[in-house]
């Protein structure tokens, strides 16, 4: 667990607790005069403020069989940490496309105008991040983009594109060596997804 996570963790107070506190500000000077009874000042409580802390979750170490293993989880953990955050972010993006279709741009020549558009601000805001991807690294993401949203970037980009632009896409992506209907099974990816469960949990933080 990264420090910063458990610092905040450890001292972060609830709405509730906040509020309690600051009534027992305001009511001060009013227990102050409880205190006293024909003259005798009793000695101040102690008090105890409660705070209400997060669920920490604590994942354990990687039961690797032998040092081959150690050597491709390292590897792994470098690839999931600069991937990982992108396919959340595809997420994120892909609800708020989502909402915009559904509210504002519900008729066919709106959403492809709104649709072209995103692509443009998508492309700007995260070409440099998607360029300093290797092969294996970019392979990986399109596996953690179906983990995130549940579907394949071959089906996102016929949902929103076309047909014909997810073959074009997909043919471009396998002349590169990767495919656009690439599936995760957290079964079959157990070491990545011990690493993004450590990512979720704020040990990277």
């Amino acid at each position: 667990m990264g420090l910063l996570t458990l610092f905040v963790a450890s001292f972060s107070i609830s709405a509730e607790g906040q509020n309690k506190l600051k009534n027992l500000q305001n009511t001060e000077h009013a227990k102050s005069s409880d205190s006293t009874f024909n003259g005798f000042v009793f000695p101040p409580h102690d008090s105890i403020l409660h705070i209400n802390m997060g669920v920490i979750e604590l994942i354990g170490p990687y039961p690797f069989k032998n040092k081959r293993e150690e050597r491709k989880y390292n590897q792994f953990e470098k690839d999931v940490l600069k991937t990982y955050p992108l396919a959340l972010i595809v997420g994120s993006e892909l609800k708020i496309v989502n909402a915009q279709l559904e509210s504002s741009y519900t008729d066919l020549k709106r959403r492809k105008i709104y649709i072209k558009w995103y692509e443009k601000y998508v492309y700007k805001t995260y070409i440099d991040s998607l360029k300093s991807l290797n092969v294996q690294q970019g392979r990986l993401l399109l596996k953690l983009i179906h983990r995130e949203t549940g579907k394949t970037p071959y089906d996102l980009i016929r949902s929103y594109r076309g047909g014909f632009q997810a073959v074009l896409w997909q043919s471009l992506a396998l002349m590169a060596g990767a495919n656009l209907n690439s599936t995760y099974d957290a079964e079959e990816n157990k070491m990545i997804e011990h690493i993004i469960q450590r990512y979720k949990s704020g040990e990277f933080n």
